[in-house]
């Protein structure tokens, strides 16, 4: 039987939590908006997509590999505010008690994590549907891979026409892509001077980075022929640092706990209680309660 396994970008969207849910403190005064917007959310997603197993992937700090190529990776990223920083261990442990894979690993990122369950998934024949807003993820879809993006009106679901109806490109030219438009988000530049409809035009007519180099002499704009030759290691950085982790080898250790995953409903309740989340917990144990909406929560 074919399983589906939902690819959680845990910081992702516990930041999108902090930062989108209105300010809400408990009795003693603890900073819990996150853990609320961020239980809320998996009720959603569970509800949309009807998982078989829900792995949500956090960080583990940044990527030592990718530092080696650029000291400056992730470096513009302000320092994470403590008031996040005190919920997030609340979210892992509400996350484990709900019956999800809670994956996180020292010095790998999780859209690294994510590409390697996305492998898995594949491998066995699975379905795999990512939970991201993150545009580097739109690289793992594929035939049995979708990513589901959050929108003011939901969850949207992209899949390979659904990323190059966004982008302009397919998703195994999306880390060509990044390399030659940058990505501000992880502190890298591309070329100067091309933005996202260029470098779509030019993955469009010649398919990859390599091709584009085969074809240099009749590439138009003609001024970009000379900077783009002058660019090739730059390219070749980027390349590295847009492309994810795409093998099985991250989480052979953890593929045995999938068979040991369960909910544990009175201690997640306990906890959610204690959080002074009554209302939450009882959403969150009655299933006939109706699901909530995206506009409730950003």
């Amino acid at each position: 039987m074919v399983k589906t396994f939902l690819l959680v970008d845990g910081n992702n969207l516990a930041f999108r939590c902090f930062y989108g849910v209105m300010p809400l403190t408990n009795a003693q005064g603890m900073p819990v908006q996150a853990i609320y917007g961020f239980l809320h959310s998996l009720r959603m997603l569970e509800v949309q997509s009807k998982p078989d197993v829900t792995i949500v992937c956090f960080d583990g700090g940044r990527c030592e590999k990718r530092l080696q190529l650029a000291a400056d990776y992730k470096g513009n990223r302000a320092p994470t505010p403590d008031d996040f920083k005190v919920q997030m261990p609340y979210i892992k442990q509400a996350t484990t008690l709900s019956g999800m894979l809670c994956c996180e690993k020292e010095g790998i990122e999780a859209d690294d994590l994510i590409g390697s369950w996305c492998a898995f998934a594949e491998e066995a024949g699975d379905k795999a549907i990512i939970a991201s807003a993150d545009k580097d993820m739109m690289q793992c879809v594929g035939a049995n891979v979708s990513q589901h993006i959050p929108s003011h009106h939901g969850w949207v679901s992209l899949d390979e026409q659904g990323v190059f109806d966004k982008t302009g490109v397919w998703p195994n030219q999306i880390a060509d892509f990044l390399a030659l438009i940058g990505d501000t988000a992880d502190n890298y530049a591309g070329i100067a001077g091309v933005g996202p409809k260029t470098a779509a035009s030019w993955l469009q007519c010649y398919g990859s980075i390599e091709g584009i180099f085969k074809n240099l002499k009749t590439l138009k704009p003609e001024r970009f022929r000379s900077i783009l030759e002058q660019s090739r290691d730059l390219l070749r950085r980027n390349q590295a640092l847009a492309t994810l982790e795409r093998g099985t080898g991250l989480i052979q250790d953890q593929i045995p706990t999938l068979e040991t995953l369960h909910p544990d409903t009175d201690a997640l309740e306990q906890l959610l209680h204690q959080l002074g989340l009554k209302q939450l917990a009882r959403k969150l144990r009655d299933r006939t309660q109706p699901t909530p909406q995206q506009s409730e929560l950003f």
